[in-house]
Parts: C-alpha cells; sequence; structure tokens
C-alpha cells in the first residue's frame, strides 16, 4: 500500500540568486557525489534557467515501490517545473495498477486487463513492463489530469496491433475525434502520435490483439518532465522480462538524466549474490550507455530498511541491504556515474527508526510518508542544483 496522501510540504528552501544556493549540508557536499560522469556538465546547463530557456530537461526515474508511488518524483518535478517551465506530464504507464499512482494523471477504464511483467508470466513487455490489453469485448480506458487544468499534450503512444485491428478511437477534451493506428501491424511494438487535451477516452472496439505498453506526454514547449517508471516490489534483475528493444521505447522520452532506483528489494533476500547483483547493475549501466551516449545515469543508493523496528538501538536491517549499497556505490565508481546516497541523506546508518518516529516514514520500517518521500527529494534536488551552481560559478553563469 501507499503512504497517504497529505498536503504539500515544502520542506527544502533553495535561494537562487548570483549563483548563491541555501543548501543542507548533506546535499551540498555528501548526499550526491559526482563520481566523472562526462555528461554531468551538461544536466548542469539545463537545470540552470539562464541557459536553459529553450531546453526541455527529462529526468526519468525507473525502479521499485518508492518510485511507483510518485511522491519522491513530484516533488522534484513540482519544484524543478516552478524554476524552469512546466515541460510536460512525461510518462504514464499504460492503465491503473492496483497500489500504484501518478500524481498529475488519473484512469477510468472498461474492458482492458493489465499485465505485470512482475508477476503475470511471459509477455513481450515493453518498457516499463507493463501491458494493457484489450479483453475482446469493446472498451474504453480515460486519461485524466489530478489537477485543476486541461493540458494539451503532444501525446505518442507504446501501441501493438495484428493484421486487421481497427483503430483507436480517441476523443479529448475538446471534443476532438481522431483515429489512431500501430505504425506496424504485425504484433511488434511500434508507436503512435497524436495531439489531445486531458482529459481523453480511448475507445477500442474489442480486438484482444491490441495492447498498449504506456504514454509519453509533453507540453511542446521548454521545461522540465520528471517521470516516475516504477512497479511495486520490482527489481532490477527484472529487466529480463522486457523485449530486447525495450530501450527504443524509452527513447522516444529523449531522457536526459536516468536514474535508476532499485535495491530495496534485492536487500530483503537474505541469499543475495553480490556478483549476480554486482553484473546486472553493470550490464544495466553498460547498455543505457550505448544507447543514451549523451544522457547523465544516476544511481539511487537503497535507503535503511527495516525487516523489524525491534532489536537494539536501531532495530534489524533488512540482510542485504549492506551489500547493495556497498556494491551500487562501487559500481558508480568504476563506471563513473552520478550518486545519491539516500541513507545518508536520511542521516546516515541507525536512522530509520528515527523517521518512524517522526512520521516521516512508515511502520514498516521500508516505506516513507509523502512528507518523508519530500524531505529525501528535497535532499536530492539540493546536490542536483549545487551541480549547477558549481558549473555556474566555473563558467560565469
Amino acid at each position: 500500500m501507499l503512504p497517504m496522501l497529505r498536503p504539500r510540504t515544502f520542506l527544502a528552501t533553495l535561494m537562487l540568486g548570483a549563483g548563491l544556493l541555501a543548501l543542507t549540508p548533506a546535499a551540498r557536499a555528501n548526499a550526491l557525489y559526482d563520481y566523472g560522469d562526462k555528461n554531468a556538465a551538461r544536466i548542469a546547463s539545463l537545470l540552470n534557467p539562464a541557459t536553459s530557456r529553450q531546453s526541455v530537461f527529462h529526468m526519468v526515474q525507473i525502479g521499485d515501490s518508492h518510485t511507483a508511488g510518485d511522491y519522491f518524483t513530484d516533488y522534484l518535478r513540482t519544484e524543478l517545473q516552478q524554476r524552469l517551465g512546466d515541460g510536460g506530464i512525461g510518462w504514464a504507464m499504460p492503465m491503473y495498477a492496483s497500489g500504484q499512482r501518478l500524481a498529475r494523471v488519473g484512469y477510468e477504464n472498461e474492458g482492458w486487463e493489465l499485465l505485470n511483467s512482475r508477476n503475470a508470466g511471459e509477455a513481450d513487455y515493453p518498457f516499463g513492463g507493463m501491458i494493457a490489453r484489450g479483453t475482446g469485448v469493446g472498451g474504453q480506458l480515460t486519461l485524466k489530469t489530478k489537477a485543476d487544468d486541461s493540458p494539451q499534450q503532444n501525446v505518442t503512444v507504446l501501441v501493438s496491433q495484428a493484421a486487421g485491428d481497427p483503430p483507436l478511437h480517441i476523443i479529448d477534451a475538446d471534443s476532438e475525434l481522431q483515429d489512431v493506428k500501430a505504425r506496424r501491424a504485425d504484433g511488434s511494438w511500434s508507436q503512435a502520435t497524436f495531439t489531445a487535451r486531458l482529459p481523453f477516452i480511448v475507445t477500442t472496439e474489442g480486438s484482444p490483439n491490441t495492447r498498449i505498453g504506456g504514454w509519453w506526454m509533453t507540453s511542446g514547449r521548454p521545461g522540465a518532465i520528471v517521470s516516475a517508471v516504477g512497479i511495486n516490489g520490482s527489481e532490477l534483475s527484472q529487466w529480463d522480462r522486457w523485449r530486447s528493444g525495450w530501450m527504443d521505447d524509452l527513447a522516444v522520452g529523449k531522457p536526459d538524466l536516468i536514474a535508476l532506483a532499485y535495491g530495496t528489494n534485492e536487500a530483503f533476500r537474505g541469499t543475495l549474490d553480490p556478483q549476480d547483483f554486482r553484473r546486472t547493475l553493470e550490464t544495466a549501466i553498460d547498455q543505457l550507455r550505448a544507447k543514451f551516449p549523451h544522457s547523465a545515469i544516476l544511481i539511487i543508493g537503497a535507503p535503511e530498511s527495516l525487516s523489524s523496528l525491534r532489536g537494539g538501538a536501531c532495530g534489524q536491517r533488512a540482510p542485504s541491504l549492506n551489500v547493495v549499497q556497498q556494491e551500487q556505490r562501487a559500481i558508480a565508481k568504476e563506471k563513473h556515474t552520478l550518486y545519491w546516497d539516500w541513507q545518508q541523506a536520511m542521516g546516515g546508518g541507525c536512522s530509520m527508526r528515527k523517521w518512524v518516529n517522526q512520521k516521516l516514514a512508515r511502520k514498516d520500517g521500508v516505506h516513507f510518508s509523502q512528507e518523508g518521500y519530500e524531505r529525501a527529494a528535497g535532499d536530492l534536488l539540493g546536490g542536483l542544483l549545487h551541480l549547477r551552481a558549481a558549473a555556474g560559478h566555473q563558467a560565469g553563469f
């Protein structure tokens, strides 16, 4: 289950002026590390409003339930869009997934079923690891905004259709009716694009061969986009269940910063093989670098998590958490990526129980409250903006 929704609290005070940032010491000096990512300077430039007025900055975070709740990422999204402008909604899962949420997009559906790569068996899952599939009867799928607005978005849908499948009928908030078909009608994944104002309704005439893998949405204006691509309970190794060409689906989103936010579920495996974990993360980074040579890579270290709040002064840590955290940092150094130490941002080891007592984390010792996710995200935001400030100082911005 996800943490109870609470009013937004902006916990980090970031004073921007003449390149001066008022940041917490952890965010400024310790929590975010640049281990030599060759694209860090590009990220710094994109985060500078003075030099990015005609640019889009897109951060894509891929991970487990910490991402699937979209509290952490929504804090980053809101803050960055206030500074840089609203670049659009970004990624949206194909339809509603039980126990998950997106901060900006809601769903209504009838006549569709969801397949999830974590537990639904074999399929050629696209990027994101989910598929909305027609059930063989006519169905409707509505994507709606959760805010008090009706934004017009440039939409790219990941779609798979077989020969003879009828088009998807799209009707948006302006009553604009469009028919959309996959570029290829051979059962493989491709894309279709259209422009629509939310909410929009997708109607299918009932072909069970029509499948939707997700939605990319942009405003068509300069600004920031932060996409949350998560599956509850997932591990990085489950990328093996996605189709071989899934990075083509990610490429549609044009990511500038790709954040890998895994490790919590791996940390609870008592028999975790450190070498297997290392190889999986190394392979993921190598593949991303080959496909996205101009994107920075950020490893988000697993936060402190407890198997029990009882036991000693700190509770009992997840059995393989130390191994996961050590390997994540070591690989960040080896592969020259950005690395954010979530546990350090919490105050170091032995912090989770304090966060639970302060209602910043839930009593399961694993997940955070909305306020806790926002506090953590504020630390990462401070680190990213400190990169910007450092680059601006060096370049005379």
